[in-house]
């Protein structure tokens, strides 16, 4: 078979995109034919130019496609290779072409076949090159048809239907290859960047290899984020041009418009991570409604099929009005959680209730060197062939073995196992008065027994609180809360449950349950458990229940309005913030660091720039100095010594000129060094500070992975039931959807449904018969 028939020539493409019409391509054949009888063959990219039927940035289009059209050819001349040496499966050569025509049509990035099977772990680079020797052939023809000499099939076939029948042949064969609007604006970018490139050289603006410097960052542009950046800014951004510049050759090309269009057509950018396990939503155009379903479509776009969160999760962020947040995420911890089998000897669902004396086994697990299997987002298996200590980590009170499968209580105490998956030994503190820490913290991660009074100062790290009345306390516990009296202007974040008879001007953050039994007044509550508080009246105060809600009264008619979520990922997302400022502080120092060095290296920069102009005049006054000598020699017996002396003060002059520069010089050089011995001394600490920042924050990132990992398990459930008044402006909302009261209402079962339409709607239910079998 013909090469012609394989890969299409630059009119054919021309006529299958609409650049040009039927007549219009006949035209160009009979004139092409014509051409090279007369013995002055012309490219057919030239005589479309000059016929006026395409412009050059719509030939550029039409190159790249038949660029692409090649490579494609070239790739299943390759699968056949190695299906036939037994390197790879027609499977395999499939999904590699698939990934191939993905790229190309999301950011025309033209990536080999063979480097997409390598990267698959299909062959190896060795095999690939294997192949690619037997691969000769058809790149003897992709060379033909890249000269672009009229092709004698043309000349051959004079007669027009039969022509245009086998143009229509090959065109429909060739139509996987359609652009959709924003491949058709990105390619034609493209192409005038390639203009924009000219006209910089030709005018002198910048150098090849920096316009060569900022087509590398474009095109890692284009294949990392599938983003559009134009030529011009990248330039600026780099200090090639400056923007004046870059806005003239824009002008001349008639392009501001079409460079504000490409960068408003992308509100959501979506970042793939390097190991291709992690996606990053970013809402470019915040004044814009952004959907779920907008996110949705923009990580499909991606080609995302694995570790997506769940709809509650991603539409919280929208919620929250996050502009940043993790949209996908795959991770190792399961597999090896499960690989591992962790055997614990104690009740892993709360703080157990018998005591573990110290040198006792927590748990244990087996140790393997087997490797573990996972898909990346796009379904690629990713292999792991070393474990992470993941499987359970060692907290307060607890130590590893030598050979990291096995923990042991490091004190006596009683033990449990927090959702990050870090085991703790809680011993217990049992204090018999009221515990003011204003005058000092309590024992870290203690069960704590108080008799009477918690009150505030320091943070309380803790297993389980249990207090008469909490005050002002800022705490953070493993286990339950309890409060016998109420607990006021406290900060709870705990893993347990909540118990207090009141809840005033507070502000909690729990996975596990709230029972509160008289009133909530001015507080706001995260809770990844049940809101179960039915005989609670609410005032003032702001509710989230993953796993629903149910209260007495809502509201009154003096304070703010309430707001009431059930089934939302508020509790999750609010530890996400936590995580993310804890990671900042924790890079604070290092940045600090990183921010001082370049200070230095500046300050450093600047001295050599004197120092350059210093020697520079210093060797100006030298020169001068030697021709004022050699003149003095040449006219002292021939001048009058008035003239002379005045040679004589100008050389004492330059000579005193020199002495200055030259102590100039000694005096930054000094200075200098200065400044370079502290960029050594903070790389140094850098260096020193890095390795314990990273440990840092991978632990906090597990920790957060962990948290997602337990939410995508546990339920949503979007309902409330309120068993008496509901005041007007109260709010009351779903995952999806919220209403606001704008009637007293009494007795409502309120819950989330989705309509016909798909649609996701508040339902009230006012039949109390109905609220009781519910």
């Amino acid at each position: 078979m013909e090469i012609s028939n394989q890969i299409q020539s630059l009119p054919e493409l021309a006529l299958q995109y609409g650049t040009i019409n039927s007549e219009q391509f006949s035209h160009i054949l009979r004139l092409s034919s014509l051409k090279e009888k007369q013995g002055h063959p012309i490219d057919l990219e030239s005589l479309m130019l000059k016929q006026k039927f395409a412009t050059t940035y719509q030939i550029g289009l039409l190159k790249l496609i038949q660029e692409y059209l090649i490579i494609k050819k070239r790739g299943e001349e390759f699968g056949k290779i190695a299906i036939q040496n037994g390197f790879a499966t027609q499977v395999d050569v499939d999904k590699a072409l698939a990934l191939q025509k993905k790229n190309f049509k999301e950011a025309k990035i033209k990536k080999l076949i063979g480097d997409i099977l390598v990267e698959s772990r299909v062959i190896t680079a060795k095999q690939k090159n294997a192949i690619l020797k037997e691969q000769t052939f058809l790149d003897t023809q992709a060379d033909k048809i890249l000269s672009e000499h009229p092709e004698k099939k043309h000349r051959d076939k004079p007669d027009k239907t039969e022509n245009s029948d086998q143009n229509s042949t090959r065109i429909n064969e060739n139509k996987e290859i359609k652009l959709s609007k924003y491949e058709t604006q990105f390619l034609q970018i493209k192409v005038l960047d390639k203009e924009f490139a000219a006209s910089v050289i030709e005018k002198g603006l910048a150098t090849p290899q920096e316009i060569k410097k900022a087509q590398k960052i474009q095109e890692k542009a284009f294949e990392k984020d599938r983003n559009i950046q134009i030529l011009g800014n990248i330039m600026v951004d780099q200090n090639f041009i400056t923007l004046e510049q870059k806005e003239l050759i824009l002008k001349e090309q008639k392009r501001t418009a079409q460079t504000d269009t490409a960068n408003k057509s992308m509100p959501i950018q979506v970042t793939i991570s390097e190991d291709q396990m992690e996606a990053q939503v970013t809402i470019l155009e915040t004044d814009k409604n952004i959907l779920l379903h907008d996110i949705k479509t923009a990580l499909e776009k991606k080609g995302i099929k694995y570790g997506v969160y769940p709809d509650a999760i991603l539409q919280c962020n929208l919620d929250m009005k996050n502009t940043q947040f993790i949209a996908a995420k795959q991770d190792f911890s399961m597999e090896l959680i499960k690989s591992r089998k962790a055997a614990y000897q104690f009740d892993i669902s709360k703080i157990d209730t018998v005591e573990k004396k110290r040198g006792e086994t927590l748990a244990e697990q087996g140790t393997s060197c087997d490797s573990y299997l996972k898909k990346d987002l796009f379904g690629n298996n990713i292999e792991q062939t070393r474990g992470e200590a993941f499987t359970f980590r060692c907290a307060n009170g607890v130590r590893l073995s030598k050979d990291d499968t096995k923990a042991f209580a490091g004190k006596s105490g009683f033990p449990s196992l927090s959702i990050e998956r870090k085991l703790f030994i809680h011993p217990v503190l049992n204090v018999l008065e009221d515990a003011d820490l204003r005058y000092g913290p309590l024992e870290e991660y203690a069960n704590l027994n108080i008799s009477g009074v918690l009150t505030g100062a320091y943070p309380v790290n803790a297993g389980k609180v249990n207090a008469e009345e909490i005050r002002g306390a800022r705490i953070e516990a493993i286990g339950d809360v309890k409060s016998r009296v109420g607990i006021t202007d406290a900060v709870i974040s705990t893993q347990g449950d909540i118990y207090a008879r009141y809840l005033h001007n507070c502000r909690i953050e729990t996975f596990g349950n709230v029972y509160i039994e008289n009133e909530m007044i001015d507080s706001q509550v995260f809770c990844s458990g049940k809101i179960d508080s039915g005989k609670c009246h609410v005032v003032g105060s702001t509710l989230y229940g993953k796993k629903g809600i149910e209260v007495s009264n809502v509201g009154n008619e003096r304070t703010r309005p309430c707001i009431l979520g059930a089934g939302t990922e508020h509790h999750l997302l609010e530890k996400a913030n936590r995580v993310a400022l804890q990671v900042k502080d924790v890079k604070q120092k290092l940045n600090e660091f990183k921010e001082e060095k370049e200070d230095q290296k500046h300050y450093a920069k600047k001295i050599f720039q004197k120092m350059l102009e210093l020697k520079i005049f210093h060797d100006r006054a030298k020169n001068k100095k030697e021709k004022l000598t050699q003149e003095f020699q040449k006219k002292k017996n021939s001048v009058s010594k008035e003239k002379l002396k005045n040679i004589a003060r100008l050389i004492a002059s330059f000579e005193k000129r020199m002495k200055a520069s030259v102590t100039s010089l000694k005096e930054l050089n000094e200075t200098k060094k200065k400044y370079e011995k502290k960029v050594i001394n903070l790389e140094r600490k850098i260096k020193n500070t890095e390795p314990g920042v990273q440990k840092e924050i991978r632990n906090l990132q597990i920790d957060l992975f962990a948290f997602f990992e337990w939410g995508r398990k546990e339920q949503n459930i979007s309902r409330i039931k309120i068993n008496g008044k509901v005041f007007p402006k109260t709010i009351l909302s779903g995952i999806y959807s919220s209403l606001e009261i704008q009637t007293l209402k009494t007795n409502l079962m309120v819950s989330e449904k989705q309509t016909d339409t798909e649609q996701f709607n508040i339902s009230i239910q006012k039949n109390q018969n109905e609220i009781s079998a519910l």
